[in-house]
């Protein structure tokens, strides 16, 4: 079980971004008091599931002083406590890297580090409205190392308007003298709502071409394999098995409870969300009121996550429980999974039907294919 939590301020809204954030701090303190009164309304949703990871994201939750921090994980200890061995993640702008937050953040028990670096390259951290510089993350890095964090990950953006296989090859330079344990690859998303999906309508840029982005995919991934990380994930890679166990959770289908604006929740037969509106959370909490949507999980829809997430990993999905669990969709996937593996986008792993690098890059085909439309 995995708790979640969503710090939905930042002190500028990146360029690509589409998750729920805002660029103010006006509800700071309504949103805490909000946070920690859903905290214990929510006190029995995931029964006697015990929490085995905390993870704050954002938003930026390094925006948050130390003092309010400690508010939150005080109010979660109450009511989900930790064992001391637990995976504890916090999310970082490379800005917020200094010696002073970093010793408060382990003294607040965070063991791990996900810092937002994208790239190492100035004009393109300016093209996605970073705050930050490259030798901030540079040094921030080196200092969170320093303070004694010893598993760090950072972000990573490839798919880029504009960005070069040289730019991207003085990255992979950096970041292989970089203390950090993982990294996450992600090709830039064209999200609804965000700034590039503006300048796209308005025709100041355009995405790159397919084959480019799968040039710089499997660049990425052959030299970050060439540096000892080991590719689990789509689009995750961790050196001496120091894998995200709160990400790994998700998709290995554990429950996991969300928090705060926009969070989501599963208890492994339904899916709900809060609402994605930091003014809504706090008023409606006020009055012990949650605003979600909820969603119970079908037998359709538990075979389809089940697909996707699994296929997601280098550990893939269980062929055996595919015939058993969900006998009455086997026979209609067993021809298209051996075309798979004769294209050269699956492998069978003894009883695991597991994707290829090639075939995580048409995933997304992958899985609408094997998909049951209910």
């Amino acid at each position: 079980m995995g708790v979640y939590v969503h710090i939905p301020f930042c002190r500028s809204k990146c360029y690509y971004c589409g998750f729920y954030s805002v660029a103010s701090i006006v509800f700071k303190q309504a949103f805490i008091r909000a946070l920690c009164r859903e905290i214990e309304l929510r006190k029995d949703y995931l029964g006697t599931y015990k929490p085995e990871t905390l993870y704050l994201g954002g938003g930026t939750p390094s925006y948050l002083t130390p003092d309010e921090l400690q508010i939150i994980l005080q109010k979660l200890e109450e009511i989900h406590p930790l064992s001391l061995s637990a995976e504890r993640t916090i999310e970082m702008n490379p800005e917020d890297l200094v010696p002073a937050k970093l010793n408060e953040l382990r003294r607040l028990g965070f063991n791990r580090l996900s810092i937002g670096v994208q790239t190492f390259n100035e004009k393109g951290l300016k093209k996605m409205n970073r705050t930050h510089t490259a030798r901030q993350a540079i040094d921030g890095i080196f200092c969170a190392a320093e303070s004694g964090f010893e598993n760090i990950g950072i972000d990573f953006i490839i798919g880029m308007p504009g960005n070069t296989l040289e730019n991207i090859k003085a990255d992979l330079k950096q970041i292989q003298y970089l203390p950090v344990s993982h990294v996450s690859v992600y090709i830039l998303s064209i999200e609804e709502g965000s700034v590039f999906a503006r300048q796209i309508e308005k025709g100041i840029f355009a995405p790159p071409p397919e084959e480019k982005v799968t040039e710089e995919y499997f660049f990425v991934a052959d030299a970050l394999r060439e540096m000892g990380f080991e590719h689990y994930e789509i689009s995750n890679f961790a050196r001496a098995g120091k894998y995200s166990v709160h990400n790994s959770n998700y998709w290995s289908k554990k429950p996991y409870i969300g928090l705060g604006p926009s969070a989501h929740s599963f208890n492994l037969h339904s899916r709900q969300w809060n609402v994605a509106n930091v003014k809504t959370y706090s008023e409606s909490l006020d009055k012990d009121i949650l605003k979600f949507d909820f969603e119970e999980l079908t037998e359709v829809d538990q075979y389809n996550e089940y697909i996707m997430t699994g296929l997601r990993t280098m550990w893939g999905i269980n062929l055996d429980i595919l015939r058993s669990t969900y006998k009455k969709y086997w026979s209609s996937v067993e021809s298209r999974i051996a075309a798979y593996i004769q294209q050269g986008w699956a492998k069978r792993d003894g009883n695991h039907l597991v994707l290829t690098e090639r075939g995580w890059l048409v995933s997304d085909y992958i899985f609408c294919d094997l998909f049951v439309i209910s």
